[in-house]
């Protein structure tokens, strides 16, 4: 709903003002100035999206509003590439402070899709619909490609970031050859600080070339705060009513100091990843077995060694696993989103699995993908395609005792 205030980021619960305070003016003891959100925005929180520092909080409920979700939109450019739709930003902001008009409000579908396992057990899919309606600025072209994007979870990226880039490449190349089709690569960006070409490693479709850009993107595009990666505010030059919303700060003063955006980098960068339950646990035992049997672990690569160049030491020479292998692949037509980069529509960076387990212990759900539409592990295998349809056929031709084997396996991560 809008506000009236533009209240603090990076809280579970916004900070108020009191006493006449403005949120855009209060500063703490360490200096570091707290910003409000807005004019345009999605959520006034990071712990709204990333509860925990894990999933959002509460899934999405049909006809509801989008909390911990997202609208991004696309339309060909007329020169074989892809923009924001005339009037909007590429990312709907469904929320605004007051006096400003949100740009519209995306809903989500569903439609109950049945089918068989070979054994004869039955389940069903829960297929999404993407809606956008309460446009502020005139209706969406018809050629328009919306996708709907859940915020992943933030922990061990740092660990990410540390891995060399070398060996992401060489696991690229040694897919080229995969008997079952397998065949990741980068996805390459040009970083906004520096101009660039680097390899993506965030976001669901790797198109964050560091947590840094990850960090300021997210408070940029998600909560509209400035930073100085992002130093103006995201206003569009005819959205009169967000041009006069009252600021924060300046292009030469961000709302988002350099002071906070480092500590808030630093922060992401060292959050830890839960420890792997059920190691005595047969069953689970069994089912990482069938997890390689199945060759699932070609793109979520189990272990990595990070390399000795990362900013932080304590990242350095670290033997992970985080099932990922970083990169992009074709998961098939019915996952397709809106391309991104040099990411294709249907191309999807691997998730990592590692803390995936306890979802529901921390985040009080089991909602996967990267619009929630699967309602648990299976679910969300059952959704694999292109690239993923040999490992999803061994999962399928699996016993139902196997099948439940290799979940219990994920729920211990």
């Amino acid at each position: 709903r809008p506000t009236t205030e533009r209240t603090v980021m990076c809280s579970d619960k916004p900070f108020t003002p009191g006493d006449g305070q403005k949120a855009s003016d209060f500063r703490e003891n360490d200096g570091m100035r707290r910003v409000g959100v807005g004019p345009l925005f999605n959520a006034a929180a990071c712990g709204e999206c990333h509860f925990k520092d894990g999933r959002v909080e509460k899934p999405y409920v049909s006809g509801g509003p989008m909390v911990g979700l997202f609208v991004r939109m696309s339309v060909p450019d007329g020169q074989g590439g892809w923009k924001a739709p005339d009037g909007y930003h590429a990312q709907l902001h469904d929320k605004a402070v007051g006096g400003t008009r949100p740009e519209g409000m995306g809903h989500i579908e569903w439609e109950e899709v049945p089918g068989t396992f070979p054994d004869g057990e039955r389940y069903r899919l829960r297929k999404p619909r993407y809606v956008v309606d309460r446009l502020a600025h005139g209706p969406l072209p018809k050629d328009v490609i919306l996708e709907v994007r859940s915020a992943p979870p933030v922990h061990g990226t740092g660990l990410l970031e540390a891995i060399r880039q070398e060996d992401i490449l060489a696991l690229a190349e040694a897919q080229k050859s995969d008997p079952d089709g397998v065949s990741g690569r980068p996805n390459w960006l040009t970083d906004p600080e520096t101009g660039a070409r680097v390899m993506g490693r965030f976001s669901p479709k790797a198109n964050e070339p560091s947590l840094r850009v990850q960090a300021a993107g997210a408070a940029f595009n998600d909560m509209g705060v400035t930073s100085p990666v992002f130093p103006v505010e995201n206003c569009l030059p005819h959205q009169t009513d967000c041009l006069k919303a009252k600021h924060g700060g300046t292009p030469a003063e961000p709302e988002m100091s350099e002071q906070f955006l480092r500590s808030l980098t630093t922060y992401l960068q060292l959050l830890a990843v839960p420890a792997r339950r059920g190691l005595d646990d047969p069953v689970a035992l069994r089912g990482e077995v069938l997890f390689r049997e199945a060759r699932c672990n070609t793109c979520h690569v189990e272990t990595f060694k990070t390399g000795d160049s990362h900013p932080l030491r304590r990242l350095r020479y670290q033997t992970i696993h985080p099932y990922t292998d970083l990169l992009l692949h074709d998961m098939g037509p019915e996952l397709a989103g809106r391309p991104d980069n040099e990411a294709t529509a249907q191309e999807w960076r691997t998730p990592p699995l590692w803390g995936i387990g306890l979802t529901e212990r921390a985040n009080h759900h089991t909602m996967f993908l990267h619009d929630q539409r699967a309602r648990g592990f299976q679910e969300a295998i059952l959704w694999h395609g292109g690239e993923a349809s040999a490992a999803k056929g061994r999962f399928m031709a699996m016993g139902k005792e196997d099948r439940a084997a290799l979940i219990r396996f994920l729920e211990s991560l």
